[in-house]
């Protein structure tokens, strides 16, 4: 990973299309939210119709399709219990 971006970009065109860099990892995703962590702590997005486009994780690029409703940081000591609530939706 020495090509890793570690500035955070983020652009959204449209809210159809949302263009990311400085992502570490891609925690989790579905059709109405992803939880992906960037070298600025965890970035939860909202919306409807979600899907991953591009990804490149070398680079840490990451372009997201959809209807685009929110997109918020959330410090890496809050993310446990964000973690698991959504994780939990997932298996309910």
């Amino acid at each position: 990973m020495e090509n890793m971006q570690t500035e955070n970009l983020i652009v959204i065109k449209d809210r159809k299309n949302l263009d990311l860099s400085g992502i570490t990892k891609l925690d989790s995703f579905d059709s109405k939210e992803f939880l992906l962590d960037t070298t600025m702590g965890f970035l939860h997005v909202t919306g409807t119709e979600l899907e991953l486009g591009n990804m490149n994780m070398e680079k840490g690029l990451i372009t997201i399709k959809g209807n685009i409703d929110g997109v918020k940081f959330m410090d890496k000591g809050k993310t446990s219990t964000t973690k698991e609530s959504f994780l939990s939706k997932l298996f309910k």
